[in-house]
């Protein structure tokens, strides 16, 4: 049965890189979407779906405009978020507005509502740099946010768990870094393609770090999991539960593109001056509770991440993306 087919969900952030996906899933399982999109923002990733969407412009810091966008929707797909690190550090406070503020009042107008449950996208950054015996990390280990991003997307989960006194229904998820179609430039896998595919030597930070990736598809299927069978109040890791240097990943995707004697990476450590070290995520929770766990093989994802900007990477509309 087909848990999602003719549900109301309201998805946040739908112009951007995991609604994008969050849409084109639950339009698959037949679900009617309301994608909210920021207005003025860029939504040209949605084109291939847009004539399918109830599309609604607004903004997560504009209340009324939020509770609008609520009217008649029985699940909530939080996503929006400012994600770019460097314009969450360079502007701080619009970060924590639309960050934490706009998650109180997704929350507020979704229990006003009586929305019937609320998923609210968290990053694996709250965790920050844990000590080596807490790698793989679990959910319990104690947050640590190190920049506003992280500090930001904490807040905004301390803000979900104190409606769960007043009976409002909130999951919680945790993915590692994803990666697939439509991710923007500012991120390391499609930062390093915009560059190779043009024959450039890529120009990076700290080879050295460690980080987890997922093939985006995996992780919309753990978010769909969980708004389906989560259990209330509970947090959710989704990882691959393998980590990979910086390092071995951009040689990894210089040699999908086919381009491994043509062009090397220029490394920069002073480029990082936040980072965390080591990211590795345990997913075991996820799996036992919602039978979730990663199919996509890093060679595999970043195979289909390739052929898809060689695509695209002509196309002037879906380049406004980048």
């Amino acid at each position: 049965m087909n848990f999602w087919k003719g549900k109301n969900i309201l998805v946040t952030g739908a112009h951007g890189f995991t609604g994008t996906h969050l849409c084109e899933a639950l339009l698959e399982n037949e679900a009617n979407v309301r994608a909210f999109v920021r207005r003025g923002g860029n939504f040209s990733n949605l084109f291939n779906i847009i004539n399918k969407l109830d599309l609604f412009k607004g903004d997560l810091t504009d209340i009324t405009s939020v509770m609008n966008s609520m009217k008649g929707i029985d699940y909530v797909f939080h996503a929006g978020a400012i994600v770019n690190i460097p314009e969450a550090r360079s502007l701080p406070g619009n970060t924590f507005q639309v960050n934490t503020m706009g998650t109180f009042n997704v929350a507020w107008a979704a229990r006003r509502e009586n929305i019937k449950r609320m998923l609210y996208i968290s990053t694996c950054h709250v965790y920050g740099n844990v000590p080596e015996d807490k790698i793989p990390i679990k959910e319990d280990t104690v947050p640590n946010p190190p920049d506003i991003y992280s500090c930001a997307k904490y807040a905004g989960e301390i803000v979900c768990r104190s409606f769960l006194s007043e009976g409002f229904d909130i999951v919680i998820t945790r993915a590692f870094n994803k990666y697939g179609p439509y991710q923007k430039g500012d991120f390391f896998i499609p930062k390093v393609l915009s560059q190779v595919l043009k024959g450039q030597n890529p120009k990076l930070g700290n080879p050295t770090p460690t980080r987890d990736y997922s093939f985006v598809k995996d992780i919309i299927k753990g978010y769909l999991l969980a708004a389906e069978k989560g259990n209330t109040g509970e947090i959710y890791n989704f990882s691959s539960g393998k980590e990979i240097s910086i390092g071995d990943l951009c040689d990894k995707i210089i040699q999908t593109c086919g381009m491994k004697s043509n062009v090397k990476p220029i490394w920069d450590t002073s480029q990082r001056k936040i980072d965390i070290m080591r990211f590795c995520g345990d997913y075991s929770k996820a799996k036992k509770e919602l039978g979730w766990e990663p199919k996509t093989s890093l060679e595999e994802g970043l195979r289909i991440t390739v052929d898809w900007w060689k695509k695209n990477i002509s196309n002037p509309l879906i380049w406004k993306i980048f």
